[in-house]
């Protein structure tokens, strides 16, 4: 029996991208899903104590079973690749299995959407992650958003905005523009800085944090619109979204946008040497034998 055990902690959606990119790596490995998946020392910056498990609190695990067809390739680094270069079809089945959201996800999801009376037809996602994101890529300037909602607003007068962001000043720059914007006020901003928003919560309030923000992303994710920036948070909202229709998103100093033809993933040499290299210095995963195993 082999248990794949994730121990990388870090942001909400870089603790469930690693969890994937280590997934995907089993499957590639072994041919088959692993026994089990323990990723219960994972979300630490999220936990009051050490010994707490929030994969229950976040996720349920669906029994389906997926066969080994081919290569299922997947790492962290395509958080910063245009996702129209994403198998969506490949991708889906793990997504579904190992990160459907849990009952308690679903039912805050399901309040924000009767309290802000959110109309996914008629609205436009507009998420933006500021603050320390900018250690690892280029962060759009506040009018690169703004330019781009009046482009929307410009071919669909009635389109409502809704508004996530871990930045008090972006907030209030967008609104100013768009004063009729709504955002979720369950989930706490702070003013731009180097840190993050759940470093800056009490620690017994962390864990809820992490389920508000999983639930805002879900509704950003079903709306006709999303502007997004690229990151693991983008990256996931595009993933519980199923496809790019309807999508721009910043890279790398420019708009990506959905094109007709159909999805495909490009697996470039220069990915293959990265992954084996990430792998080989940092999985941030181990596979436990515990015993024979079985296949599922």
């Amino acid at each position: 029996m082999k248990i794949l055990h994730i121990t990388h902690n870090s942001g909400f959606f870089s603790c469930v991208s690693k969890k994937l990119e280590a997934i995907a790596w089993f499957f590639d490995t072994y041919k088959r899903l692993p026994d089990a998946v323990d990723g219960r020392t994972q979300f630490a910056l999220y936990k009051a104590h050490p010994v707490d498990d929030l994969i229950p609190l976040y996720f349920r695990e669906r029994g389906t079973a997926i066969e080994y067809m081919h290569p299922i390739r997947f790492h962290t680094d395509k958080q910063f690749i245009d996702y129209q270069d994403l198998n969506f079809a490949d991708l889906a089945p793990f997504v579904q299995k190992y990160f459907s959201p849990s009952d308690h996800v679903s039912d805050i999801a399901a309040s924000l959407e009767r309290t802000y009376a959110v109309r996914h037809d008629e609205t436009c996602a507009v998420l933006y992650r500021g603050n320390d994101k900018s250690i690892e890529t280029r962060i759009a300037p506040y009018e690169a958003f703004i330019a781009r909602a009046k482009e929307i607003r410009t071919r669909q007068p009635n389109i409502s905005f809704l508004v996530q962001t871990d930045e008090r000043e972006f907030l209030e720059a967008f609104q100013k523009e768009f004063p009729s914007s709504i955002s979720f006020q369950e989930i706490p901003r702070i003013s731009k800085s180097n840190s993050t928003v759940h470093d800056e919560l009490p620690v017994p309030e962390r864990a809820e944090f992490g389920a508000n923000f999983f639930a805002a992303v879900l509704v950003l994710a079903k709306c006709r619109y999303l502007i997004t920036h690229s990151g693991n948070g983008g990256l996931w909202c595009v993933f519980y979204r199923g496809s790019m229709h309807g999508v721009d998103q910043w890279l790398d100093n420019s708009w990506h946008r959905s094109r007709t033809r159909k999805f495909f993933i490009r697996i470039r040499v220069e990915c293959r040497r990265k992954m084996k290299r990430l792998i080989k210095n940092n999985p941030g995963w181990s596979v436990i034998d515990s015993g024979p195993s079985h296949s599922r």
